[in-house]
């Protein structure tokens, strides 16, 4: 009881910080952000038992779903609203708030999608991602207009066509971190990577990246539930709502910064996504050598492959957060420095080459 009425101080607080930063514009101060992660823990502690309750959780079948018990699938709307809380607080650019807006159908349908009762077809999860695009299209008008100086030949501009475009390389990226979701900090982790580099980026430029800051410090909460530091009974998982998620605002961010600014080329966004990428596209190759269904789950993905030769899941989360520093840190190089965006490109494809003759795109016999 007294656990329960401390928490509802907290949350009542974190609601009324909130409620000032809407009247009276950004109220930045240390207290705001404790307060924020306290009442960001509070929250979390009672959506998991409204998640409980509900079956919104996640059951282990011993095949592809091996972890202990049944774990709330609630990672997704923490972080919603936690970045709702701090870019009122805190006060992010427009567009920003735009981008949380146009999360409401991936969020919507991925929560239906994991409730115990309700089966949502594929197509229905693809529907809501496209949606989520339109949202930050018709409300912004920002979308890839042209693609830099990918082949060395000049400015490679869409125009109108940038439109389709934007969307389907948008819904791929959601879909590219929902695959990564295997194991247990595998995408937040990897989402701190590519956020941090950002903030570097930005930061060397001379720019305070708030909105960056934000998503960073909700992922480290998010983690801290999801790497069981309060315990295996406070466990949660992000959810396909939440993976999908993260990869919506991380492939917006990369076209809002290379479209509406200089600092970074719409081709180093290879670079900074490069392990949710390169390990989605190999999936789909190894899937097709298999004819099986590309979009049916299986065991086929990168970290499931190290797991069954024996690799511990701390060695694959440690070895995804080096690859991800590695590739973001080249990011940021090549773009502080201005490398040729022909370089970014034709690099990334040798690079993704030599996996494939390496043996990466191999069916396993499973």
């Amino acid at each position: 009881m007294i656990k329960k009425f401390i928490g509802a101080i907290v949350l009542g607080l974190y609601l009324l910080v909130l409620a000032v930063a809407i009247t009276n514009g950004p109220l930045i101060s240390f207290q705001s952000i404790v307060l924020g992660l306290v009442g960001l823990i509070v929250i979390i502690i009672g959506i998991s038992s409204i998640a409980k309750t509900i079956h919104l959780v996640d059951i282990p079948d011993n095949i592809r779903k091996k972890h202990v018990g049944n774990v709330p699938l609630i990672g997704g709307v923490v972080l919603f609203f936690s970045i709702i809380y701090g870019s009122y607080v805190f006060g992010v650019d427009p567009f920003y708030r735009s981008i949380i807006i146009s999360l409401t159908p991936i969020i919507i349908i991925g929560i239906l999608d994991g409730l115990k009762d309700f089966s949502i077809p594929v197509s229905f999860r693809l529907i809501a991602q496209i949606l989520a695009s339109w949202i930050v299209i018709l409300s912004t008008n920002i979308y890839l207009r042209d693609l830099g100086d990918l082949m060395g030949l000049g400015i490679i501009f869409l125009g109108q066509l940038g439109i389709p475009f934007t969307i389907f390389a948008v819904v791929g990226v959601c879909n590219a971190f929902n695959m990564l979701d295997g194991k247990d900090g595998l995408t937040g982790s990897v989402s701190v990577v590519i956020i941090s580099s950002l903030l570097l980026l930005l930061y060397l430029n001379g720019i305070i990246f708030s909105w960056g800051l934000i998503l960073i410090s909700s992922l480290l909460v998010f983690l801290a539930f999801n790497l069981s530091l309060f315990g295996q009974k406070r466990k949660i998982f992000l959810g396909d709502h939440g993976s999908a998620g993260l990869g919506h605002i991380i492939a917006w961010n990369l076209i809002y910064l290379s479209q509406e600014t200089d600092l970074i080329t719409p081709v180093s966004a290879l670079w900074f996504i490069f392990l949710p990428l390169t390990d989605a596209l190999l999936t789909m190759v190894r899937r097709l050598r298999r004819a099986s269904t590309l979009h049916k789950p299986d065991r086929q993905h990168l970290h499931h492959l190290l797991s069954d030769r024996g690799w511990s899941d701390k060695q694959v989360l440690l070895t995804f957060v080096i690859v991800s520093v590695i590739s973001s840190f080249i990011a940021v190089l090549s773009n502080y420095w201005n490398l040729p965006e022909y370089n970014h490109f034709f690099g990334y494809i040798t690079v993704f080459i030599v996996l494939v003759i390496l043996g990466t795109s191999k069916p396993e016999n499973t």
